[in-house]
């Protein structure tokens, strides 16, 4: 699987989507890391995905984990969702 290649496609979806407000994701994007044995992908500080703890659901009839682009979309959704709800 192409990592950074997922990684510059989402980066480029998140931009798109907020155009005008670029200004408040400064520093704050998907970015991946590797030690040669454990993958991570994170979304600033907040680490959305590593290869150790895969969560993605197994499909049985594809005998495969669901499609990793929209898991990570999911799983950056669920982690902004939780910020939203420690608010002053």
């Amino acid at each position: 699987m192409n990592y950074l290649e997922i990684i510059n496609e989402l980066n480029q979806e998140l931009y798109e989507k907020v155009n005008n407000q670029i200004e408040r994701l400064v520093g704050r994007d998907f970015n991946y890391s590797t030690n040669g044995c454990i993958d991570i992908i994170n979304f600033g500080e907040i680490m959305i995905w590593n290869s150790e703890i895969d969560e993605r659901e197994w499909i049985e009839s594809k005998n495969d984990y669901e499609p990793f682009k929209p898991f990570i979309k999911r799983m950056y959704n669920e982690e902004i969702e939780k910020l939203q709800i420690v608010k002053f």
